[in-house]
Formats: C-alpha cells, sequence, structure tokens
C-alpha cells in the first residue's frame, strides 16, 4: 500500500492543567491508528484522528500506584501490520519524555499492554504519550510516516500515601490472601510469625492462598518475594492479621442503602481508607451502621478497629470496594472442550476479553448469551473474563479463567452419583487431586494412585469444584477439566456421562433425548456425527492409531444443539 510522509509542526500546546510545552509527534493515520486506550480498566476508544490526538482535554486516567496497567488496541482500514508501540508519563512534570518515562514498549498488530511502576513521591495530573508506529521504533518526539500519536492526562497517586510495589495482596474472610497479578508469575508467598519466616512458598501456581498453621494469639505478616538482580526483593505491600482477632466481626455493605454494618456491636472506630488518599477515623456507636459520603469511582478498604490489651488492632477484615462500580459477581467458567460459558444477566450489556499469551485478542459483547465458541489453539496460554462498562470505564465483573489447549485437556474428569470422581490417565501419573469448597481449596491430595476419589467432607449446602494439577514449567498448572457439584451445580453437570476405553470404546449413561448425536473429532476436525439415542456405546469404525481423538454428545435442546456430556480424549 502507498503510505505518504506528512509535514509536521513544530510544537503542541499542553492542556492547561500543566505549565509545560511537549514536543510535537504527528504522523498519517489513514490506514493504522490508535483504537482504544486503557488504565486499569477505564477506556478512551477513538479513530484515525489525522495522525495525532490531543486528548487532553477528557478526563484524567487514574493511577493508584498497586497494580496499574496500560493496554492500547490498533485499529486498521484494511491489511494489519506490525507496528511498534511506546507510551511515556512525564512523572517529574518538567515538559518533556525522558527515557526513564518509558512504561511500554512492544510490537505486534493486536492489543500490547505493561504493568505502569509509578516512581516514589509523585503527584498531581500530568501528561502520558501513547504512539503505534510502523516500520521503527517508537520515539516521542519528532516525525515518521505511518501510525498515531495520542496526549492523554494522568491523575498520579497521593505521593505520600501510594505505594510502589507491582504487586498487592488483600486480606479476605477466613484469613485467606489474595493478591494481584497472573498465575504462573514467579513469585515467593512469603509469611511471618511472631517475627519468625515460617513459610516461603511458590506462589506461581495460586491467586489466592492461606497458611495452614494460623494460630491464635500470634501475629502473622504475609508479602510476596520474586528474584530480582541476583536476590529475593519484596514486590508486594504487607499484610498483617492476627488470628482471634482479626476475625473477631464480620463486615456486610447493604449497597442500595450506602452503609456498611457489623455482625456484633463493637467500641472503637470504623477506619475508612481511601486508595492513594488520607485514612479516616469515625467512632462506631453500637448497633449504628456506618454512614459515609464515599466518592463515587473512588477505591476504599473499610475495617473495624477496637482496642485490644491496650492498642489499637483491626478487629475485622477489610472490606474492600470501589463506590458505584460493582464487584465481580458472573461466575465464568471453561467446559471440557473449551466451550466458553457465564451466568450473567441477559439484559446488561456485556463483553468477552480473551488475552492470547499476555496478548489481547478478542473483546466482544456477549449479545445476551451466556456462551461463547472460540478458536483457541494448542499450546498458547489464554486468560479470559468477562466485562461490563459502567459510568464510561470497563470493568471486570467475573473471575479470571486461565486455560492453555494441549495441557489444560489432558485429563478428563467424570463424577457419578455418588460424587465420586474418576479420572483418565494411568496408575502412577503424577497427578494432585484439587477440591475447592465455595471458592476456597480445601484439599490438595496425591492422586497418582488413585483413578477415583470421593470428598467425605461433602456438605450439600456448599458448592464444589474439583481438578487435576501437574507440576508444568515451575508451578502446578491444571491438566483436566473442572467437575462441579454441590449446592447449584444442576446447571453445570452433563446429562450423560461418557466414558471410553482401551479398545476405543465410548459408552454414555442412559437417557432419551431429541437427537441425541454422537460427535467425533479426529486432529481437531469433526469427522463424524452419528445418531445415538438406540446406542448406547459407539466404536468410529474409521479410528486410526496415532491421531488425536475428542468425543461427546450433543442433543436438540430449547431449539438449538448443545452439548451434553463431558468430551473425552483418546
Amino acid at each position: 500500500m502507498h503510505k505518504t510522509l506528512m509535514a509536521l509542526g513544530t510544537c503542541l500546546a499542553m492542556s492547561p492543567v500543566m505549565a509545560a510545552t511537549y514536543c510535537d509527534s504527528r504522523s498519517n493515520s489513514g490506514s493504522e491508528w490508535i483504537a482504544g486506550v486503557s488504565v486499569n480498566g477505564a477506556t478512551q476508544s477513538t479513530g484515525s484522528d489525522g495522525g495525532y490526538l490531543n486528548a487532553t482535554g477528557k478526563p484524567a486516567f487514574q493511577l493508584t500506584g498497586r497494580d496499574d496497567r496500560l493496554e492500547l488496541r490498533p485499529g486498521f482500514r484494511n491489511a494489519q501490520y506490525a507496528e511498534n508501540w511506546g507510551a511515556w508519563i512525564d512523572f517529574n512534570q518538567n515538559g518533556s519524555f525522558e527515557a526513564s518515562e518509558k512504561v511500554l514498549v512492544a510490537q505486534g498488530s493486536t492489543a500490547v499492554s505493561a504493568p505502569i511502576t509509578v516512581p516514589s513521591g509523585v503527584s498531581g495530573i500530568t501528561r502520558m504519550r501513547v504512539q503505534m508506529r510502523w516500520g521503527a521504533a517508537a520515539q516521542p518526539c519528532g516525525a515518521y510516516g505511518y501510525g498515531e500519536t495520542e496526549d492523554y492526562l494522568v491523575k498520579l497517586p497521593d505521593g505520600s500515601a501510594q505505594a510502589t510495589q507491582p504487586y498487592s495482596l488483600t486480606l479476605e474472610p477466613g484469613l485467606w490472601v489474595s493478591r494481584s497479578g497472573d498465575l504462573g508469575d514467579k513469585l515467593t508467598l512469603v509469611v511471618e510469625e511472631n517475627g519468625k519466616r515460617v513459610l516461603g512458598r511458590n506462589a506461581a501456581g495460586y491467586l489466592r492462598d492461606r497458611y495452614g498453621n494460623n494460630a491464635v494469639g500470634n501475629r502473622y505478616r504475609v508479602w510476596l518475594e520474586s528474584y530480582i538482580e541476583g536476590g529475593y526483593k519484596t514486590v508486594s505491600n504487607i499484610v498483617i492479621y492476627q488470628p482471634g482477632v482479626t476475625e473477631r466481626i464480620a463486615l456486610n455493605r447493604d449497597i442500595n442503602q450506602g452503609s456498611i454494618s457489623s455482625s456484633t456491636a463493637f467500641q472503637g472506630n470504623w477506619v475508612i481508607a481511601a486508595l492513594g488518599g488520607e485514612t479516616l477515623r469515625q467512632p462506631a456507636h453500637a448497633g449504628v451502621p456506618l454512614q459515609f459520603a464515599f466518592t463515587y469511582g473512588e477505591r476504599y478498604q473499610v475495617w473495624a478497629e477496637a482496642s485490644v490489651n491496650g492498642k489499637d488492632e483491626a478487629i475485622s477484615v477489610p472490606l474492600s470496594f470501589r463506590e458505584g462500580f460493582p464487584s465481580r459477581y458472573i461466575d465464568l467458567e471453561v467446559e471440557a472442550d473449551f466451550l466458553l460459558r457465564h451466568d450473567g444477566p441477559v439484559d446488561i450489556p456485556l463483553n468477552w476479553v480473551i488475552r492470547e499469551d499476555g496478548m489481547e485478542v478478542l473483546r466482544q459483547p456477549t449479545g445476551g448469551t451466556a456462551q461463547l465458541s472460540y478458536p483457541f489453539q494448542p499450546g498458547r496460554t489464554y486468560k479470559v473474563w468477562v466485562e461490563q462498562a459502567v459510568g464510561g470505564e470497563l470493568v471486570q465483573v467475573s473471575d479470571a479463567e486461565y486455560f492453555s489447549p494441549g495441557l489444560t485437556d489432558l485429563y478428563q474428569l467424570t463424577i457419578g452419583n455418588n460424587r465420586q470422581i474418576t479420572r483418565s490417565g494411568n496408575p502412577g501419573d503424577a497427578l494432585t487431586w484439587v477440591i475447592e469448597e465455595e471458592g476456597n481449596i480445601v484439599l490438595e491430595r496425591n492422586a497418582a494412585n488413585e483413578l477415583a476419589y470421593t470428598y467425605f467432607r461433602f456438605d450439600p449446602a456448599k458448592r464444589y469444584r474439583v481438578w487435576l494439577t501437574r507440576f508444568e514449567n515451575g508451578y502446578y498448572q491444571r491438566v483436566s477439566n473442572v467437575v462441579r457439584y454441590g449446592r447449584g451445580a444442576e446447571d453445570y453437570l452433563p446429562l450423560y456421562q461418557l466414558t471410553v476405553d482401551a479398545n476405543q470404546f465410548l459408552t454414555r449413561t442412559g437417557g432419551v433425548h431429541n437427537m441425541l448425536t454422537w460427535v467425533i473429532e479426529q486432529d481437531g476436525s469433526i469427522v463424524l456425527e452419528r445418531l445415538a439415542e438406540n446406542e448406547l456405546s459407539y466404536r468410529y469404525y474409521a479410528y486410526s492409531a496415532g491421531k488425536r481423538y475428542r468425543s461427546w454428545l450433543k442433543a436438540y435442546i430449547d431449539g438449538r444443539y448443545q452439548r451434553v456430556s463431558p468430551v473425552v480424549s483418546y
């Protein structure tokens, strides 16, 4: 495609918020441009703006100093090009973009992202420049042929209150500790008991963890470390708690009333901490909920504080929320054949978001449907979630699911009527059963010598999930489908169970559905669909050793074909 260089001006006047003048950067965006800029989920969508967009008149992006992340998305008129990306933030507010202020450098034709580390001691509002450039490395100033530059404002966190660590830890009910970041991040969870280090555990395979030897009366500190430049360094905030004290009362937030109440009346203070802002204390009155004018869009932590042995101590786990924004309320599931399904409302606009090997490859409206089929590729690592537009921002409203075709589907789990979980594979396979109860992992058990297992501490009022893990690439990763049972599981349990034996015979459980059909997939392509209504077992007549097969059952339900069994691989 023929492209034409554009002549440039010399300077761009900065927003009145800043008393500075920035260098010019402009190009030709007729064929490629920056389509979207996101900071911490807040998104500004744009189009082709003649090679430069001054967006400093729009509301500033908010940086918190904790887990800040920048994402840039390209737009193309026709063909996609491999672009060079760059982003700078003028942290010292001197009117120039210095090499030390570069926060993103990347290449590619799809979305790119990077964490933002905010230097200590900075505050106020400053300028961020983002650039998508074809044919050469991105530079903050000067003329270039093809691409686009855009300028935005960012609000820096309060320098006195910000946390500059790249990861954050949050204390949750039951003294669970959740972390930011992704599965696979090379991290160590450290636990200190009464000033003595008692645990250093690989945290790459967990986003939530709990120290198993908590003892009443002891004081614990928990943080994350990472091996950096020849030694282990702290890379998170420190969570502090005391069993028997920190969880003495529970807090509940009434979103409609704008109040926070405690499970038990207490004498002391409510503590209200705005992220990046000041911490306030308000006296608690017995039996009276906390009423406070929370600011829309701000992130808060609120907890109860009382005198314990003459010292003010937290007596509740903090409530963490963003005022006016929903918490994660949607359950997302990746089924055995990598069909995505969520249980969110159909009357609220939602988006599917898919990252492949750390890069965004899909952001698509759900269109009121609860399922999505996507061509996931073997050997790639995926992160999937659901988001919702709130107040002009895109907010994650589901948990994120991580998986890798070819690894996550190595083993198949099925469940019997007696809650016995049966796995594929052979005795001796280095595997671990993982049992999750109400979102908390309650058991990790060696599965090497067990082809079946039943968790006997079952409570029918609770929800359970079970899967297998195996040590891969330095941490334990999921290598099976996820089986659900217990409360609410009827929406997820398959209508039929399906097994395959050593002679490739498929066997299904009983039942009759309209147009019940065997589906046979060979090396990724469906090679047979055959009515199964009158067959409880079947062997594919053209089976060939050395090829990879996957099989399942489908039936015509509610006006469309739906999968009604697990997927078995052989």
